[in-house]
């Protein structure tokens, strides 16, 4: 038999209108009656089998008539419960549900009827024996009802009225003088089994009324659990289970209780997770920040009350933004749940190793008695970070620069505590890395002074302080000035005009270094566009490219958009692009670089030299020039070693059909060197320092004699 439920109504994909709890309690009735059908027929047949055993010897054969329709509405109902359960399954296409009790409850009446009739058929003079089987019968019949049709009161009424009548009535038609005893016990029993009844179909009304109510509290359960998405396909197992279970048991109160505390349990379960997941790093399973406070303060507090310390180790990885672009943020993972590993073989069972987020760790040792105990955790640490690890059959080496704050003398909360070892750790990076550093007072002025510089720069951008000069690119050959280098200043309002070393390090970390170089480039281009209009004689202007704009941004759209923006021809705008980014970055740089060059723009690789490309590689690389580090310029008159490798890399790049600029010429003896062996172009302060587009403008029409000295000008 299949029960009807909120969830076999949905599976048949019918509509349905939402049932009152009235309506429901007797769908559930109903269906309880049919489900019990099969079994109290069979009992009827029994019955009537017993009868007939007993009777038909002294009865004869008039009995067979009341047999055999017993038999017949015996099987009728039998057959009126399976096209019951037929039609429940199609969600009662034929008839009504209420029509089929109404069916069942007539059937039932019938049954009642054929039992009463029994007493017509036993003489009222017949022996005791006989009279007191008839009894028996009609008061099991009367009894058995309670089981089985007690859930609808209806059918029983109409079942046990009809053999109560037929008592009653026998107890009057035999002439003993027990007439009035049993006409009275038949009234008695009657009550007792009518009132038996309608205990048992309270309670009935009470289980289903419960399991409807319990169904209606694990739906709305259903629907706030689903809500969290974090643990959605267990609370959805979890939940389909609870309704197979509840669906299951329907008939007892211990069983709808049971589930309930099951419910109870598996939500504690789930809130305990959560609450897991909250305080703690999703990849490394550490400590959140969340946790890192509550337990640092709890360090705090034992400390006061102990009397003694408290260390906060700010760890920062080395390079790991290197092995995460060029191997993948999976490898990066990895990596990290490696480290984190790691630094929990270094501590104790009572300290603590949390992770901020990126590549940042936090390290609380607490019953510090002396600093000096801390160094042989430190050079652990550092020993076991620089330790190669394998990932993906590649073996990574990498290194960590710590910053230590100590309570109390570093700091009486969390967050001073945490802000002076960030400005530690900051200290180790701004000096080689790889190193650890306690804190000192003198570092919180320079991490303020950070922090104030990162605000400024942030607001740099959209006031408009960032500015572009350029210096003067020059042909050795011809001693003109035929391109120039657009290179960023910052005009803060404060502090006057700012060189790049003292505040593109801090673009890059905060990621505003793709919206400066847009901005630059976008003035570099305007700039010569206006020049071109002018007329004034320079090829091409070039433009330093960060490898973070290649890496996370589309460097293709963004020029081709700037171009368009600034009337500036491709072939006035030439890119610069380190050299060791592009060797880190092979596969992606080549195919970035390559779709710049079918664009029609000039690349250049700037710091040549510094990065140690090879000739095959550099074979694979779509570029027009090569530029010479600065650092192999400035020595190559005192300098054999860097002489004869600035000599190799001319040579070099002429094979390879590269033109090729010298940076860092601060002399006549540098450029009558770099001509002399064949490079084509110069550019530093023997020529000009970076100056303003004006200046430019006034270099090349500027006929004065004394200005002109070493570089040939061109008028307009």
């Amino acid at each position: 038999m299949i029960p009807v439920t909120r969830n076999t109504i949905e599976a048949t994909g019918q509509k349905t209108v939402p049932q009152d709890a009235s309506s429901q309690i007797d769908s559930r009735c109903t269906q309880e009656l049919f489900k019990t059908a099969l079994s109290a027929n069979i009992s009827v047949i029994a019955g009537t089998a017993i009868v007939g055993a007993f009777y038909y010897q002294d009865v004869g054969e008039a009995l067979i008539t009341w047999i055999i329709s017993m038999l017949m509405i015996t099987s009728a109902r039998i057959l009126l419960s399976k096209y019951y359960v037929i039609d429940q399954a199609n969600n009662f296409k034929w008839i009504t549900e209420k029509h089929w009790q109404d069916l069942y409850t007539f059937s039932s009446f019938i049954v009642g009827l054929f039992w009463a009739l029994l007493i017509f058929y036993i003489p009222t003079d017949a022996g005791p024996v006989m009279i007191s089987m008839l009894y028996i019968i009609l008061a099991a019949v009367m009894a058995g009802a309670i089981t089985v049709l007690s859930v609808v009161k209806r059918a029983f009424y109409a079942y046990i009225t009809p053999v109560f009548l037929a008592t009653f009535a026998f107890s009057i038609m035999i002439t003993t003088k027990q007439t009035l005893y049993l006409s009275a016990a038949s009234i008695i029993y009657y009550i007792f089994i009518l009132t038996a009844g309608q205990l048992i179909n309270k309670r009935f009304v009470q289980n289903f009324s419960l399991h409807i109510e319990n169904e209606d509290l694990i739906s709305e359960l259903h629907e706030q659990i689903v809500q969290k998405q974090i643990a959605e396909k267990k609370l959805i197992e979890n939940q389909q289970q609870l309704e197979e279970t509840v669906d299951t048991r329907t008939k007892e109160l211990s069983d709808i209780n049971e589930t309930l505390v099951d419910e109870i349990n598996e939500r504690r379960r789930i809130e305990s997770n959560l609450k897991h997941m909250a305080h703690h790093d999703s990849l490394t399973n550490l400590p959140n920040r969340l946790l890192l406070d509550a337990r640092l303060n709890h360090a705090i507090e034992r400390a006061k009350r102990e009397d003694v310390q408290v260390a906060v180790m700010f760890i920062d990885l080395d390079h790991f933004k290197t092995i995460n672009d060029s191997l993948g943020h999976d490898a990066g993972d990895q990596l990290l749940i490696s480290v984190s590993n790691r630094l929990l073989h270094c501590v104790r069972e009572d300290d603590t190793v949390a992770r901020l987020g990126g590549d940042e760790f936090i390290i609380i040792i607490e019953q510090v008695h002396d600093i000096a105990d801390l160094d042989p955790l430190l050079k652990k640490i550092m020993k076991l970070t620089s330790q190669t690890i394998s990932i993906n059959n590649h073996d990574l080496s990498i290194s960590a620069s710590i910053g230590i704050s100590i309570y109390p003398d570093d700091g009486k909360n969390v967050e001073q505590l945490m802000r002076n070892a960030d400005a530690a750790m900051y200290h180790v990076k701004e000096n080689g890395r790889h190193k650890y550093h306690f804190y000192t007072r003198d570092l919180t002025a320079a991490a303020y002074d950070r922090v104030i510089l990162e605000t400024d720069l942030k607001r740099a951008i959209a006031d408009g302080q960032i500015l572009v000069y350029y210096q003067p690119q020059v042909s050795l050959e011809s001693k003109k000035i035929v391109s120039v280098e657009a290179l960023v200043r910052w005009n803060h309002p404060e502090l006057g005009i700012l060189p790049p070393k003292q505040f593109l390090h801090i673009a890059e970390k905060t990621n505003l270094i793709n919206n400066i170089g847009k901005t630059v480039l976008t003035i570099a281009c305007k700039q010569i566009a206006q020049w071109k209009k002018q007329g004034l004689p320079i090829e091409t202007v070039a433009v330093n490219v960060a490898g973070n704009q290649i890496h996370h941004s589309n460097l293709e759209g963004t020029v081709k958009n700037i171009l368009e923006k600034t009337n500036c021809k491709t072939e006035w705008l030439e890119l610069e692009i380190t050299e060791d980014f592009i060797i880190k970055k092979t596969k992606q740089a080549i195919a970035t670089l390559q779709k710049l060059r079918d664009l029609g723009i000039s690349l250049a690789i700037d710091d040549f030299g510094t990065g140690y490309s090879s000739l095959s590689y550099l074979k694979q690389l779509p570029v027009n020039k090569l530029k010479i580090d600065r650092s192999f310029v400035r020595d190559i008159n005192n300098d054999m070693e860097d002489a004869t490798l600035v000599q190799a890399i001319i040579a070099m790049g002429k094979s390879l059909n590269l033109k090729l600029i010298a940076e860092g010429v601060e002399d006549s003896s540098h450029e009558i060197f770099l001509s002399a062996h064949g490079c084509e172009y110069a550019q530093g302060f023997y020529y000009s320092k970076p100056v303003p587009a004006e200046m430019i403008e006034k270099m090349l029409i500027d006929k004065d004699e004394a200005r002109r000295k070493n570089i040939k000008l061109v008028s307009k």
